[in-house]
């Protein structure tokens, strides 16, 4: 995998709390800087056939319905912790050029629900859960000064501002900055953070 750590992705609710989902199937919730704060982790269950390594990204929705993203090329709703309790995989199209295998991060402004996504060459795009250019094309973004975007293991759009949250792993230390959608640290600087 690209990115360091158990962490499969990161998201904030339309309350402002952060979900930690892991690569070894399990969620937790907590604030930007602890991943346990409010929760300990719990196992999610995925569609039939689908494992943890197959998400590719999970969103949360100003209706706290929580999308995920396979890389399949599919995509279902459910709770953090039911990929599936409220629609059953289906089908997405992403930019042209791009794969399931690029997408970073995804996640959902909770002010108007437009879905941004975060690629691995260093562009995002906006669009909706099953098309997610749907509204605009590949833009440049650029990590926290000092990381790459091989050290991101999520990002997520705050519910109460709109403020995006970017999460690290570069191997020794775990941090957080905060921005724009394309400028990853607009707000501050990598803090220390716990998950």
């Amino acid at each position: 995998m690209l990115n360091i750590g158990d962490i499969a992705e990161i998201d904030i609710s339309k309350g402002d709390t952060c979900y930690y989902w892991t690569k070894s199937g399990t969620v937790s919730s907590g604030t930007s800087t602890n991943s346990v704060q409010y929760r300990s982790p719990v196992p999610y269950s995925l569609p039939s056939g689908k494992t943890p390594g197959n998400v590719v990204a999970i969103a949360i929705a100003n209706t706290n319905w929580c999308y995920f993203w396979y890389s399949d090329g599919t995509m279902s709703v459910g709770f953090s912790n039911n990929a599936t309790a409220h629609i059953a995989p289906k089908p997405y199209a992403m930019p042209s050029g791009k794969t399931p295998a690029d997408i970073v991060a995804i996640s959902i402004a909770k002010t108007n629900n437009q879905v941004y996504t975060w690629y691995k060459d260093g562009t995002a795009s906006v669009g909706n859960s099953t098309d997610l250019g749907a509204i605009r094309s590949p833009y440049p973004y650029t990590p926290a000064s000092g990381k790459t975007i091989s050290n991101i293991v999520g990002i997520g759009i705050a519910g109460s501002n709109d403020h995006t949250y970017a999460w690290y792993n570069d191997g020794s230390t775990k941090t957080v900055s905060s921005g724009y959608t394309n400028i990853l640290d607009a707000y501050f600087s990598p803090l220390p953070a716990s998950f």
